[in-house]
């Protein structure tokens, strides 16, 4: 997807097809990342040349300086870093997700952010948002794996979450939250009250950021294991695993905070009904990364 009205053709500027409007609220423009003291700036060309086709001077606002940094990982650290002196939580840094990656296998290996997060140099940004991103950097399993679950039964069963395939903490940032839940429901698919138990994968902190009450967060090859053991409720029909991602779980809890004690400057007018509107959004967001359901025999 692209944030560009209009893109450069032989036959001059035209409207870009894969244009997407909603990108343009979202608060990052191509000159954050292109523009530096009016000059304009790219990565190489596919086949590394980095030569301008012409004399700069010749070229619409003096052609683009083309660089390899656009293909490295110290080029997103700006915005995904905090520095040493900035803000910390418990200690530690907000944003610590470049630090995250050097110290990972795939900085050895010269995996880079743009490798993943923009796949064949396209602006898509794909991260936690994304299901499939998200089913491709971990690793979801159950212990035994089809285990014999009948009604009045004693069950063990282990539900697990691996960082397999990313390259920083999962999740890296304070925003997401990871759910891990197993639970008894009957026919309907309802939960039986005072079955269900929870795990978290997150950095759990204050609205205000105050303080952190948890980090539970994997480093890349890291697991998690939510182990269910329980007598079979006779009124149950299956027992059932889920992992649940909740991308937007902070500023659910930020936003819900700003309307429910009406903060003067963020809760009231029209910024009020702006916020109300993001709160709907960040509910929007959760998805199911994985379910099973094993059936319960008589």
């Amino acid at each position: 997807m692209s944030l560009k009205l209009y893109r450069p053709t032989p036959r001059g500027l035209e409207p870009n097809p894969v244009l997407d409007p909603a990108l343009t609220v979202r608060g990052v423009v191509c000159a954050g990342c292109h523009v530096r003291a009016h000059e304009r700036f790219g990565p190489p060309r596919r086949d590394g040349t980095v030569a301008n086709p012409a004399p700069r001077e010749t070229l619409p606002h003096d052609g683009v300086r083309r660089t390899s940094a656009f293909l490295r990982s110290e080029f997103c650290r700006s915005c995904h870093q905090f520095t040493p002196g900035e803000f910390r939580v418990n200690g530690k840094l907000l944003e610590n997700t470049y630090v995250e990656w050097k110290a990972s296998p795939y900085a050895r290996a010269g995996v880079q952010c743009q490798d993943c997060h923009m796949p064949d140099r396209r602006h898509v940004w794909r991260g936690i948002h994304d299901p499939e991103m998200v089913r491709a950097g971990v690793t979801v399993s159950l212990a035994p794996a089809a285990p014999r679950v009948r009604r009045g039964q004693r069950i063990g069963v282990t539900l697990t979450v691996r960082n397999s395939g990313v390259g920083h903490a999962f999740p890296t940032y304070v925003t997401p939250r990871v759910v891990l839940r197993a639970e008894l429901v009957d026919e309907l698919g309802e939960m039986i009250a005072g079955t269900r138990v929870e795990q978290t994968i997150e950095r759990h902190v204050a609205t205000d950021l105050s303080k952190e009450l948890r980090d539970t967060r994997l480093a890349p090859g890291q697991s998690a294991s939510l182990v269910y053991r329980r007598i079979v409720d006779p009124r149950a029909a299956r027992v059932r695993f889920r992992v649940i991602v909740e991308p937007d779980a902070f500023y659910t809890r930020f936003f819900e905070t700003v309307l429910k004690e009406n903060i003067a400057e963020m809760g009231a007018g029209r910024g009020r009904a702006w916020i109300a509107e993001a709160l709907e959004e960040t509910r929007r967001s959760p998805f199911i990364l994985f379910e099973r359901a094993l059936a319960v025999a008589p």
